[in-house]
């Protein structure tokens, strides 16, 4: 009988890993550049095991047949302070078992778990784990192009009138002056209580969001900040077409100055011939706050706005899954009184 090991990843396995991403994750051909690898599990601000990477491989008779990356952050739920971590690149080649050991192992080094964008056969562990999950987190977009978007992703009469209604009140919104952001102060620590105090989320210091949006190679993130309050975003080419969609990826701005950060970002755009904005948040009050100037709810429309543009598709949703003590019993999380976008773990990045 074979045998099986989990161990941490160290600089002389990336060679054998990164040949085994070749094929596991040829869509990402990130995975395989060293400096990215570095900056996701080597250069974290919150680092969860005393190794060399914050990665989990699996090996069976000497050769690497699985993985389990992860990343540690700080959250606040209500007046606690806790450390969580996010799985990444959860993969077992033929090992059922071995899948299983990966994460079992992760288990050991954090209480407070987080998963998002998984497949059908994570969920089935997590399901037999009594985690708790849902199959997508909610997104809003608002259309800037009504007739690019009804035209480009073909939608039907029905759905082409909220889609101008959408895009005829966000050209009512007036921009004011807003900062551009270069890089955030590391010492910033912003918060989200004008949104409530239940409102649970990984912390956003300055140092966090420099890893994340600024640190990360060859990336293009862009952040705008009104006194105390910002939005990170980014300008993502549509395969096939001349135009571009804005994706938001932080949005901390409260009613008042919301309206005028959107016409912001939207200005400083315009030369990339963005055609829709796109933010997926778990938080309900966010979301009913842009709605108030154009924002639209994805189970809005018959023919659901695509989500992924290279290329142009539907994919059904961002799954997420938090598993907070007790662990391995039922246990009910309200999932829109938590701020997670596709900015956190890292389901955004760019597409090749």
């Amino acid at each position: 009988m074979s045998k099986q090991t989990v161990e941490f990843c160290t600089a002389r396995d990336l060679p054998e890993l990164f040949s085994r991403f070749a094929d596991w994750y040829r869509f990402n051909p990130r995975m395989r550049e060293r400096d990215y690898f570095d900056w996701q599990f080597k250069s974290a601000p919150k680092r969860l095991a005393d190794a060399e990477y914050d990665f989990l491989i699996l090996r069976e008779s000497g050769e690497i047949r699985g993985c389990l990356g992860f990343t540690g952050f700080e959250f606040e739920l209500g007046d606690r302070l806790a450390t969580g971590g996010w799985t990444h690149n959860w993969y077992a080649h033929d090992q059922r078992d071995g899948g299983l050991a990966l994460l079992l192992r992760f288990m050991e080094l954090v209480d407070n778990r987080f998963s998002i964008r998984f497949n059908e056969n994570t969920a089935r562990v997590f399901s037999l784990l009594k985690v708790p999950m849902v199959p997508a987190l909610p997104r809003w977009w608002a259309a800037i192009d009504a007739d690019a978007c009804t035209t480009l992703f073909q939608f039907d009469q029905r759905d082409t009138a909220e889609v101008r209604r959408s895009s005829g009140m966000l050209h009512k919104l007036v921009s004011e002056p807003c900062e551009a952001i270069v890089r955030f102060d590391p010492a910033s620590d912003f918060s989200l209580a004008h949104y409530g105090s239940r409102i649970g989320y990984a912390k956003r210091t300055g140092h966090y969001l420099n890893w994340r949006y600024f640190d990360i190679p060859r990336h293009n993130y862009r952040g705008i900040k009104i006194a105390d309050q910002f939005a990170v975003f980014r300008v993502e080419p549509v395969m096939d077409s001349d135009f571009s969609v804005i994706r938001i990826l932080e949005w901390t701005f409260d009613v008042t100055r919301a309206p005028s950060a959107v016409a912001s970002i939207v200005g400083m755009t315009e030369k990339q011939r963005p055609i829709l904005l796109d933010f997926h948040c778990s938080c309900e009050l966010i979301g009913q706050a842009i709605e108030a100037f154009g924002f639209v709810r994805q189970t809005t429309t018959t023919k659901p706005m695509p989500d992924l543009f290279r290329p142009t598709n539907n994919s059904g949703g961002i799954a997420i899954a938090i598993d907070l003590p007790p662990h391995r019993t039922a246990r009910h999380i309200n999932f829109s009184n938590w701020y997670i976008t596709a900015g956190d773990s890292d389901v955004d990045r760019i597409k090749l």
